[in-house]
């Protein structure tokens, strides 16, 4: 996997999730950043993306948080995804993580979701793969510039249609 098709990744996990939460709200909670990784011995790029939804969700959580199981294994090919709660938070919150369970930890190399709703709130976490090379030249496509992002975002958003439609 090359540092763009990771970087894809992540961006078609988020799509994916955007189109069963919806794709409103998500602007002001949503940050991404590249972070150096060991791939393969070698020197590897992480891309990360974060996001927080505070609006009410189209539906209960146990049915959204399973719908978004669902889309993962459907379109993605993510299988095993387990619907689980966290009794600790308050609100009670419906949760899913991957590959490894909601707490579990990511993949060997990095790689994993963490997803979890309340009746008026989602969070995201994606940690992409690791994969040999460095974190994009600020200032690039695959990374802008923080005055940039807007720009990004509205892209995602534009990427995510084009890509959940398929």
């Amino acid at each position: 996997m090359t540092v763009q098709e990771s970087h894809q990744n992540v961006l078609d996990i988020f799509a994916a999730i955007t189109s069963v939460v919806g794709e409103d709200g998500w602007a002001e909670g949503t940050e991404s950043e590249w972070n150096g990784c060991s791939s393969q011995s070698g020197a590897g790029a992480q891309f990360m993306l974060t996001a927080i939804r505070n609006q009410p969700l189209p539906g209960t959580p146990e049915d959204l948080t399973k719908q978004v199981a669902e889309t993962l294994g459907s379109k993605l090919g993510m299988k095993g995804i387990r619907v689980q709660h966290d009794e600790t938070l308050s609100p009670r919150r419906t949760v899913i993580g991957y590959p490894n369970g909601y707490n579990g930890g990511t993949a060997a190399d990095g790689y994993g979701l963490q997803f979890q709703t309340d009746p008026g709130f989602v969070g995201v976490i994606i940690y992409g793969h690791c994969v040999p090379g460095g974190p994009p030249k600020l200032g690039t496509p695959l990374n802008p510039r923080p005055a940039d992002l807007w720009q990004e975002r509205a892209s995602v958003h534009v990427r995510v249609a084009d890509r959940t439609d398929r």
